[in-house]
C-alpha cells in the first residue's frame, strides 16, 4: 500500500510538470551530493552537450521514488530513466541478479584496489553481448538496459567492534542481497535484507548492529553520525546489481537515432562516473571517519581465511540456488563465461588512474562497439 501511495504521489507530481518528448526525467534514490548524484548531473550535461540541447534530462534525487520503487516506476513511465537495483527483486531480474551474486569472487584473488572498476566493466560487457536472458528480463519490465555501475568493495559499518569470527555471532547485520545474507548466516549472525536508505534508522535505533555497505555510504546516508566502528576485509564483494541507467522501453523506442546516440554517449558517462566516484570516495570517507574518531579495524586473519573458504563454497551453491528459486537456465555455463569476462577486465583496468581514463575505456571496449540505432528496437 505504501509503495502504491508513493508512486501515485509521484504520478501527480509528474502530471504537473510540463514536458516535451525530449525533456526526460532521471530518478535515483540518493542525495544530490552523493557519488550517484554527482554522476547523474554529469550524465545530464553530457547528453545535452552531445545532442546540442535537443535532449535534456531533469534529475530527481530522492524525490520521485525510493530505491525499491524505481523499477516499477520506470516500467510504468513515472520516470524515463532510473537507478534500478535488480537484487532487491531478483525474481524480476534473475540473470542480472545472478551476475551480481558472483561478486564475492573478488575475495579469492589478491586485492588491487580496482576490483569494482573491473566488475562494472564485466557486468556491462556480459549483459550487452552475452546475456540475452538479462535483456529479456529487463524488457519484460518494459525497460532497456543502458548503464551498469558498482559500489566500491563492501566493509562492515557497525556500532560496535567486529574483528573475529566470534564477534559476528548473534549480530544483526544489514545485507543488500542474498549473497551477503548467506555470509551473515554462515557466521551465526542474522542477515537482514533492507534498502540502504533505511540503514541510518536501523543503526540509530539498535535494530542493526552492522551494515554491509561501502564506505561512501557514510556520507550518502549520513551513517558517519551513527557508525562507531568499521571493519575492512569483510564481507568483501561489491554491490554490482545496479542497472543505473535503465530507460523505459517505450521512451527509448520513441527517440530518433540521433537522440539515442546522445543518450548512449551519456550512458557511458553515467556508468564510468558512478563507478569511479565510489572508487575515489572510498578512501576519502575512511580518512574522514578516522578524523571523526570512528575506529577502523582490519578483519582478523582467521576471519579473512574463513570468508575465502566460504566464498569458494558459495560460488558453487549459488547456481543451484538461482536455478531452484528463480528458474535460471544454464547457470553453470553463465558463471564460467562471466568469470572469464571478469578476468579479462581485471587486466583492462590496470592502467585506469582517473575518471577520464575509465570513461575512455568503457567507451572503447563496450559502447563504441554497439549501434544504439539498432539496440533494443
Amino acid at each position: 500500500m505504501m509503495m502504491k501511495s508513493c508512486i501515485l504521489g509521484a504520478a501527480l507530481i509528474l502530471a504537473a510538470l510540463p514536458v516535451s518528448a525530449r525533456d526526460l526525467r532521471y530518478s535515483h534514490g540518493f542525495a544530490a551530493s552523493s557519488a550517484v548524484g554527482e554522476a547523474a548531473e554529469e550524465f545530464a550535461a553530457a547528453v545535452a552537450e552531445k545532442s546540442a540541447g535537443a535532449v535534456t534530462f531533469r534529475i530527481f534525487p530522492m524525490s520521485l521514488m525510493t530505491l525499491i520503487e524505481t523499477g516499477p516506476g520506470v516500467r510504468d513511465g513515472l520516470a524515463d530513466m532510473g537507478y534500478v537495483l535488480a537484487p532487491y527483486t531478483p525474481s524480476d531480474y534473475p540473470y542480472y541478479s545472478f551476475l551480481h551474486e558472483l561478486s564475492m569472487s573478488i575475495n579469492l584473488r589478491p586485492a588491487t584496489g580496482r576490483e569494482s572498476l573491473a566488475y562494472a566493466g564485466a557486468m556491462m560487457d556480459y549483459t550487452f553481448n552475452n546475456c540475452p536472458q538479462c535483456q529479456a528480463d529487463f524488457a519484460a519490465q518494459n525497460q532497456v538496459y543502458l548503464s551498469g555501475a558498482t559500489s566500491s568493495v563492501y566493509a562492515l559499518l557497525c556500532n560496535k567492534p567486529v574483528v573475529t569470527p566470534e564477534d559476528l555471532k548473534g549480530k544483526r547485520i544489514r545485507a543488500g542481497s542474498p549473497s551477503f545474507s548467506r555470509l551473515s548466516d554462515h557466521f551465526g549472525a542474522n542477515g537482514i535484507q533492507m534498502p540502504a536508505n533505511e540503514v541510518f534508522e536501523g543503526l540509530s535505533q539498535n535494530v542493526l548492529d552492522c551494515a554491509m555497505l561501502s564506505a561512501p555510504e557514510l556520507t550518502t546516508y549520513s551513517l558517519k553520525d551513527v557508525v562507531t566502528d568499521i571493519t575492512l576485509g569483510l564481507p568483501g564483494g561489491i554491490y554490482a546489481g545496479a542497472a543505473v541507467g535503465n530507460m523505459n522501453l517505450d521512451t527509448w523506442r520513441g527517440l530518433s537515432d540521433a537522440d539515442k546516440a546522445a543518450v548512449w554517449w551519456g550512458a557511458n558517462v553515467l556508468s564510468a562516473d558512478i563507478s569511479w566516484n565510489y572508487h575515489a570516495q572510498d578512501a576519502e570517507n575512511l580518512t574522514e571517519a578516522r578524523g571523526r574518531g570512528i575506529q577502523i579495524h582490519q578483519a582478523s586473519d582467521a576471519l579473512i581465511a574463513e570468508v575465502r573458504r566460504y566464498t569458494a563454497e558459495d560460488l558453487e551453491r549459488v547456481v543451484q540456488i538461482f536455478t531452484d528459486s528463480y528458474g535460471l537456465q544454464d547457470g553453470a555455463a553463465h558463471k564460467e563465461a562471466f568469470l572469464a569476462v571478469l578476468e579479462k577486465w581485471y587486466g583492462l583496468v590496470e592502467g585506469v588512474n582517473s575518471r577520464e581514463d575509465l570513461r575512455a575505456l568503457y567507451w572503447q571496449e563496450i559502447y563504441a562497439k554497439i549501434d544504439p540505432a539498432t539496440y533494443a528496437r
